[in-house]
């Protein structure tokens, strides 16, 4: 595990070494890992709309080293902005848009399908700081490349591979129906902005399958990917097997990304935090088998 720390976006982070690369808006290398950031470095994080870093702590030679990615630091810079033109051309009404937005999709899932590397001797990494506007497409490419290391880990074919990281890449489609409000308000959301929230499975779940002609297990993912194994989820509150094996792939992907990302009202977990918390009894909301293969590859 990479020897970093997280920290707030603060004055408290001048004069010490950067953690992770950091991309500006369109994909270009804003700051590089290890450089020390200084205040004109501190000024530009803050304008591009990072929240927290992570910062290396004072022995960084052999993170610097050893530090490996599932993907690499190219794709993660290219592939949220990738996925953004897709997301559109997939809301599009016109068919040859849709048709398109869909060939560039199954492309991008064979892209990454190929970057992921699950044979790597250092745990899977990937501690994307992401800014607030591209949080969707930003966590997107996220919950896929966990769900394809879950997914290789319980030996699927190719077919179902590449089903299972279409569908985590689809996952929040419905999110493009949530008030941009709610979605980046710098609070807990209230009760009735949770529903709303909430809606996006079912809304994703519906426009994928009557408009865009997606697979129906693919959109079945949007749906189911909230619902937990314990029964405590969402929108149909389902329990244990009822719930597609895909979907309770993906919503460990997907919980993992989110507990150990920003958020406007909360600060990122670690990655040690997670792992626990998957550990923990509360991990039970989860397939305790699919689990166990997600959490062989920290070990």
């Amino acid at each position: 595990m990479m020897d970093l720390e997280i920290q707030e976006l603060n004055s408290d982070v001048l004069g010490k070494k950067l953690g992770q690369k950091l991309f500006s808006p369109k994909g270009s290398l804003l700051l590089g890992m290890g450089a020390e950031i200084k205040e004109f470095h501190y000024q530009k994080i803050k304008e591009v709309g990072y929240q927290s870093i992570y910062v290396l702590k004072d022995d960084y030679s052999d993170v610097l080293k050893s530090s490996g990615h599932l993907i690499s630091e190219k794709l993660r810079a290219s592939a949220p902005l990738e996925l953004k033109g897709i997301y559109r051309k997939l809301m599009s009404k016109d068919k040859i848009s849709i048709s398109n937005g869909k060939k560039e999709l199954s492309s991008l899932v064979d892209t990454l399908i190929r970057e992921v590397n699950i044979k790597m001797t250092n745990p899977p990494d990937i501690i994307d700081l992401k800014r607030q506007e591209d949080y969707l497409y930003q966590h997107a490419i996220n919950v896929a490349a966990y769900s394809i290391l879950i997914a290789q880990s319980v030996q699927y074919h190719q077919l179902k591979l590449f089903d299972v990281t279409l569908a985590a890449l689809l996952c929040d489609f419905g999110m493009h129906y949530v008030d941009e409000e709610i979605l980046y308000k710098p609070e807990p959301l209230d009760e009735k902005e949770i529903e709303e929230v909430r809606k996006h499975t079912i809304l994703g779940f519906q426009y994928l399958g009557r408009n865009c002609f997606i697979k129906g297990l693919i959109a079945v993912v949007c749906l189911q990917h909230h619902e937990r194994y314990d029964g405590s989820g969402y929108p149909k509150h389902m329990s244990g097997d009822d719930i597609h094996e895909y979907s309770r792939i993906v919503s460990i992907a997907d919980f993992f990304d989110a507990y150990t990302s920003d958020r406007p009202y909360r600060r990122l977990h670690s990655i040690e935090e997670g792992i626990e918390y998957l550990k923990e009894p509360s991990g039970r909301e989860f397939d305790p088998r699919i689990v166990r293969h997600f959490l062989s590859f920290f070990e």
